[in-house]
């Protein structure tokens, strides 16, 4: 197979040769990240003043007059202090500079609801604007056609958005005191997902899928009962993987926190496969009941066995990750997490995820027995249980 084929078979249980893998700068997957429009240029109306542009490039912000005559702004020097910054749906985050993580969402830019109209006017995306496109459309020609070609959305997906709008207790709120609201922030946002899809199309990228971000959970649960996520976002996720797939593509979603209790209707709404930097967080036993219904992407554990493991563990879980999110048909995916040294992941238990794969990635190697082998009734985060006798 190559590595379209491998990453489509995974997704439809369709016996892929191999475990598909999805890293930054190899594997099966190659990623074409949109950006924000080249025109979008933050800091020069009122409410904006003092915010520096959130995932702009530097040299091209057209700084407003605050910034003039201060020094420690000159030449995007303000990346390296204690800082805030607005991104294109008005959202505002915490930098602390020096950093090369994305920041932190700050104070809610849309406190009070009331505010909405004049806020959606101010802040509504136009996806036609072509230089989104670019970057991804100059990486295409680089590109094998045998890769599986991944457009990353260059917006966080509607909760996220909306949550950092509204500030996230205010958003949660919102669901019983504001509900008319929240919906037209919801749809206000997921109508730019679904243009941005088309507009991908248009433009010539022709992926073959989509990445989009939105967490929807915490540690130990999701932020909303399973009822409340249908009403609210089992449309608008529907919109969008609808959209993907009228024109042929895939839509994937990366989630944090604990949210098994939402995949029902998140395989209701058509997605495609899901991904978990920490998938014990959601727990192998809780996630079993949906082994082939929806494609698992995992990164090992990030918060504990990638970051605080040795390599022998780190190699071994790979293997219970191949057992507990997929199945011998297919149906999961080795995701490497971006930014290992933001997470602070050695080289020796990155190089051992890739072992790793090598050992228990490839379908044909693996012993029939190993998947009725039985599994633990109660997993220890920090625990790699042995391999299969």
């Amino acid at each position: 197979m190559n590595s379209k084929e491998r990453v489509r078979a995974a997704i439809h249980f369709n016996r892929p040769d191999r475990v598909p893998i999805f890293n930054i700068v190899s594997g099966d997957v190659a990623p074409m990240p949109l950006m924000p429009s080249k025109d979008w240029n933050p800091g020069f109306v009122e409410n904006e003043i003092g915010l520096f542009p959130h995932n702009k490039n530097p040299n091209t912000w057209e700084s407003p007059d605050w910034v003039n005559n201060r020094p420690e702004f000159e030449g995007g020097n303000w990346k390296n202090i204690p800082h805030e910054e607005v991104d294109e749906w008005g959202c505002i985050w915490n930098m602390k500079g020096r950093d090369k993580d994305m920041g932190h969402p700050g104070r809610p830019s849309l406190a009070d609801i009331k505010n909405i109209n004049n806020y959606l006017t101010q802040y509504t995306l136009d996806a036609s604007e072509k230089s989104r496109y670019k970057a991804a459309l100059d990486l295409k020609k680089l590109l094998s056609n045998d890769l599986y070609n991944m457009v990353i959305m260059s917006s966080q997906g509607p909760s996220h958005v909306v949550s950092e709008m509204r500030g996230f207790s205010n958003y949660l709120v919102d669901h019983i005191k504001h509900p008319k609201e929240l919906k037209l922030l919801l749809e206000h946002v997921t109508e730019f997902h679904v243009e941005s899809i088309k507009m991908a199309f248009k433009y010539g990228l022709e992926p073959n899928g989509f990445w989009l971000s939105d967490d929807l959970g915490e540690q130990n649960g999701p932020f909303f009962n399973p009822r409340i996520f249908r009403e609210f976002y089992e449309p608008i996720y529907k919109r969008i993987a609808d959209a993907a797939h009228e024109l042929g593509a895939d839509l994937h979603l990366h989630c944090c926190g604990k949210v098994d209790r939402l995949i029902p209707v998140l395989i209701d709404c058509g997605l495609d496969s899901i991904e978990f930097d920490s998938p014990r967080m959601s727990g192998y036993n809780d996630l079993e009941q949906y082994r082939g219904k929806i494609m698992f992407w995992g990164c090992v554990n990030i918060q504990s066995i990638y970051t605080h493991g040795t390599p022998e563990e780190v190699e071994r879980e790979v293997w219970h990750m191949v057992r507990n999110l997929g199945t011998k048909d297919g149906g999961f995916g080795a995701y490497f997490y971006p930014q290992p040294k933001v997470i602070r992941v050695s080289r020796k238990n990155i190089k051992a995820f890739e072992k790793g794969l090598e050992k228990y990635g490839t379908y044909s190697n693996i012993p029939s027995k190993w998947w009725d082998y039985p599994t633990l009734e109660n997993w220890n985060d920090s625990v790699v249980p042995p391999l299969p006798h």
